[in-house]
């Protein structure tokens, strides 16, 4: 049987996008896309990005009594933004299941890691390390700016044997990318349930199952056993600055943090949180508006 759902877009302004994307989590069990406005390249050549356009945030809820009353509560928690536009169009499964797929291609990050579809063929260049990835509904195809910057720093920061602490893993890639720069073990934790299984999908479809652990659930400073050589936190900036407790945990002496999700404007007020916690300010790496924050833990 197909069934009728109905897809809602919230058209928004680019600095509203984080807070407008945590209200449609509120209603959206099934998750939310994130769609940055984009000039589509080709078949298997991905899109470039468009900036300084509205960024439309997407859920699907069920045609019922429960998604109308979701979509009322969206409405309403809406009105705090007025600058966001709020539409729904009905949709079935078949439409969409697969239609998504073409936005996807190759990913080069400028290191090592090259992050590639599953779907796409790909030859590697000598010296690459491929991630097959099927985001599925979590966060995390290397085409966002913050997770580029994380792959980025990744291939400088992981050591042999590291390691290494996952916070807000989404489709699994930068645990993905740990491994295959050469960390002994990986513990990726997102609050998200739906990203936790996607995440596990694409560990065992890159065969690196037996060195990342994941989870689903909250950070909280008491969960930290065994210190980390690294911590990689790709949220939020708020959420990135109430888990400083847990990073001065996690986070062993002379080991590093890479905090993503952050917007420029946003890196002065988390290097500040973190330098009051021990962590030096080392490098900021910038793209378009978002950033990536290196920073290293004294003692």
């Amino acid at each position: 049987m197909t069934h009728l759902w109905f897809e809602i877009t919230a058209k928004t302004p680019p600095a509203l996008v984080e807070p407008v994307a945590e209200i449609v989590r509120g209603v959206a069990p099934g998750g939310v896309s994130i769609e940055e406005p984009v000039e589509i390249l080709g078949p298997e050549q991905g899109f470039r990005v468009r900036g300084g356009e509205p960024v439309l945030i997407r859920c699907y809820l069920p045609s019922s009594e429960l998604g109308a009353m979701l979509v009322e509560e969206l409405r309403r928690a809406m009105e705090a933004y007025p600058a966001v536009e709020l539409s729904a169009r009905p949709i079935y499964e078949q439409d969409w299941a697969v239609s998504w797929r073409e936005f996807f291609g190759v990913v080069e990050t400028g290191g090592r890691v090259v992050v590639v579809p599953s779907w796409v063929e790909h030859e590697p260049a000598p010296g690459q390390l491929v991630i097959r990835l099927d985001p599925g509904q979590a966060f995390g195809t290397g085409h966002h700016e913050t997770t580029r910057l994380c792959l980025g720093f990744l291939d400088g920061l992981v050591a042999p044997g590291a390691r290494v602490l996952d916070v807000g893993t989404g489709s699994g890639i930068l645990a993905i990318a740990a491994v295959l720069l050469g960390a002994a073990h990986v513990d990726a934790v997102d609050i998200d349930p739906v990203a936790a299984e996607v995440a596990e999908q694409n560990c065992a479809a890159n065969g690196v199952s037996g060195q990342v652990r994941v989870r689903a659930g909250r950070l909280e400073p008491g969960d930290i056993g065994e210190p980390y050589d690294l911590v990689v936190s790709n949220i939020s900036p708020d959420a990135n600055i109430g888990l400083v407790p847990v990073f001065e945990r996690a986070v062993r002496p002379g080991g590093d943090l890479l905090l993503s999700g952050v917007l420029e404007q946003d890196v002065a007020r988390v290097t500040a949180a973190c330098a009051a916690a021990g962590f030096v300010h080392r490098e900021t790496r910038l793209e378009r508006d978002w950033a990536a924050i290196h920073l290293r833990r004294e003692g």
